[in-house]
């Protein structure tokens, strides 16, 4: 198997079409028709499924699709691996961040990691493991920081960032900001965002920890721009991570409602594959996330909290 038939086959594959494939990759429609028929050839099995509208994948494509991209990825990685350890920081970091991280960890992280490395290629995208882990086992993302997941799979490694806590937001000025505590804000009307697994899980557990029935009012929203937009405007309230208290960004538009109960929330913890290091350059960017934590870990392997 020879590395361009699976740049061919990828390129075939997000086009749907050997001709716009041919087009993007700037070859002729019959080195890409060869390749594809070498490959499938080697592999014993049909990739795709050829129509008068281009090309679909057959169940046997389907499968090694995300095999393919993966091998591709490494390939990457590994390239931009050896120019970054030769002193060349060139390529790209791709990392995953939770809304808690986000706010918490990148503002400091951000300008430390462009003045160490202005010429790496940074992609940020928001989300918990539960939503980017694809993206993590592919190879497309380098790295995640948020919340330890329920489950981990055994090839994932956590490592502690810090211990996290919630808090109970509503906005600036709301009546019942001197309340005290959880039973007194039963009646209000809450907000859960439905962004990621557990999410309505997790807002019951902290009414039962103190022995409460979750409240009657909830409205589910499916992003954190049409909660803060009804959060701000209403009375309604919403269980946050204290990255969102303590945030500047909000300040006058949002407060933290003081409660006497405990708001535990998941430990930070940042995500890899197990068994692969990261790049230097990602690994950078690692280090300046675990020095603008709340309690800074020192950055190195051996902290590792390995979870399975």
């Amino acid at each position: 198997m020879k590395l361009h038939q699976l740049r061919d086959f990828l390129g075939i594959a997000k086009a749907n079409s050997i001709r716009a494939a041919g087009r993007e990759l700037g070859l002729p429609q019959s080195a890409l028709t060869r390749s594809l028929r070498d490959l499938e050839k080697e592999l014993g099995v049909a990739l795709v499924e050829r129509h008068s509208t281009g090309v679909v994948l057959t169940s046997a494509g389907q499968c090694f699709l995300p095999r393919a991209r993966a091998a591709m990825e490494e390939l990457r990685r590994g390239s931009e691996e050896a120019m970054q350890l030769g002193g060349k920081m060139l390529g790209s970091v791709s990392v995953g961040l939770s809304s808690a991280a986000l706010l918490g960890l990148m503002p400091d992280a951000y300008s430390d990691f462009r003045r160490a490395c202005p010429q790496i290629r940074l992609r940020v995208t928001e989300g918990v493991f539960q939503t980017l882990e694809p993206r993590l086992r592919n190879g497309t993302l380098d790295f995640h920081v948020g919340p330890l997941p329920p489950q981990l799979p055994s090839n994932y490694q956590a490592e502690l960032i810090f211990r996290n806590e919630r808090r109970i937001m509503g906005r600036k000025h709301h009546p019942l900001a001197r309340a005290g505590s959880i039973m007194a804000l039963r009646e209000a009307p809450w907000i859960v965002t439905g962004l990621h697994e557990r999410m309505e899980e997790e807002f019951e557990e902290v009414f039962s920890a103190i022995g409460m029935q979750a409240p009657a009012s909830v409205t589910q929203v499916d992003s954190m721009l049409a909660a803060l937009v009804l959060v701000t405007t209403t009375d309604s309230l919403l269980i946050l991570p204290r990255q969102w208290a303590d945030s500047p960004l909000f300040a006058d538009q949002l407060e933290s409602i003081p409660v006497h109960e405990p708001l535990a929330a998941p430990d930070i913890v940042q995500i890899s594959r197990t068994g692969l290091p990261l790049t230097p350059a990602a690994e950078l960017l690692s280090n300046f996330l675990r020095r603008a934590a709340p309690s800074p870990q020192k950055p190195v392997r051996s902290r590792a909290l390995r979870v399975t």
